[in-house]
């Protein structure tokens, strides 16, 4: 018995040899049993043993630090190159954006330009142009020319220190040419000129407000207010007869008086621009008038004969005035011999007219 407790009883140096084979737990029963004896009552070998231990859980321990920190430093770089990226894109769409409104632009609009001036000396058109917004400004101006139609081009941008002119004196050259546009001859053009005749805005304002039915109030009344009848007369009201022939159009004006070349001139536009209207009548207080699409007619047919005889002209004679509304040219022919007619006449005031 003495003896087996001897051979159990193992030296520090023993125990320290078989310390490596305990830590990875290849000892047998008896000699594990045996060593862990000593260790229980040898402080230093214990802390041999528990310094054996220690390293692996410091690998660990650094290893998973080490991943961790890799993982930050990943998520790091990702998220950098994500902020970059945005930057990027934010970047070049600015740049887009800036290249765009600044010096790109859009295409040219008629209704963004005003013709502040046009004069025809027969060889060449001369217009001065500008822009209706004063942040915008206009560059690239050219001009295109195909079977005879002429059509102003340009880019419409933001005023900057690169395009800071708004305003255009331009020169058209008019030979072999029967129209000149402002922005193309789509529905955003405008016709400018025609057949050797300035057309302005409100001759196409007007054609485009013409209407087949007298009975439509609405688009009178809009006939009425691009004429100007307010402005040029006074207030007034409107009565419509449609129930039979003729059918009228009456302006009742609440005082005052106007000069019948005044009355004329806006009463046979009124006469061209409403299909079915057979008269017009302006009364006043203390008078009347009454203008018929038939006298408006005849009036047009006689002074035309005689602006082609005076000015060299070929323009056609048309029996209806109904006729000079089928065209901006036409309208704004008519518009020009109704200046002839009526606008140099005294002042007398409007007495009934019959046929």
């Amino acid at each position: 018995m003495e003896a087996r407790m001897m051979k159990n009883d193992l030296t520090c140096g023993v125990v320290r040899d078989l310390l490596p084979s305990y830590v990875e737990n290849l000892l047998g029963e008896e000699s594990r049993e045996a060593v862990e004896r000593h260790l229980e009552g040898c402080p230093d070998c214990m802390a041999k043993k528990e310094a054996m231990t220690a390293p692996t859980g410091a690998e660990e321990t650094a290893e998973a630090a080490k991943e961790v920190d890799f993982l930050v430093k990943v998520k790091k770089r990702s998220a950098k190159r994500v902020v970059l990226a945005v930057v990027c894109t934010a970047a070049v769409l600015l740049l887009a954006l800036v290249l765009k409104v600044f010096v790109i632009g859009t295409p040219l609009q008629a209704q963004s330009v005003a013709v502040l001036g046009a004069h025809d000396n027969g060889a060449q058109l001369w217009l001065a142009l500008d822009s209706v917004n004063s942040g915008n400004a206009f560059c690239g101006w050219k001009l295109e020319t195909v079977d005879g139609v002429t059509s102003i081009c340009a880019r419409d941008v933001l005023s900057s220190p690169l395009h800071h002119y708004s305003s255009k004196s331009l020169y058209v050259p008019l030979e072999g040419v029967r129209e000149v546009w402002l922005g193309g001859t789509s529905s955003q053009g405008r016709l400018l000129w025609a057949e050797g005749t300035i057309i302005d805005k409100e001759t196409l304002d007007l054609v485009d407000a013409k209407t087949p039915y007298c009975g439509d109030a609405p688009a009178l009344g809009r006939i009425a207010e691009l004429l100007q009848v307010g402005d040029r007369i006074g207030r007034y009201t409107t009565s419509l007869q449609t129930s039979e022939r003729p059918y009228r159009w009456t302006l009742e004006f609440q005082n005052g008086e106007t000069t019948a070349g005044t009355a004329r001139f806006l009463g046979y536009q009124m006469l061209a621009l409403v299909e079915n209207l057979d008269e017009v009548c302006f009364r006043f207080p203390s008078s009347s008038g009454i203008f018929t699409a038939e006298v408006a007619s005849n009036a047009l047919a006689r002074v035309t004969e005689e602006h082609n005889a005076g000015h060299g002209a070929d323009w056609p004679v048309h029996e209806s005035v109904k006729e000079y509304a089928e065209s901006p040219l036409e309208y704004q022919r008519m518009v020009t011999l109704l200046e002839e007619m009526f606008l140099g006449t005294s002042g007398t005031t409007v007495t009934v007219v019959k046929p």
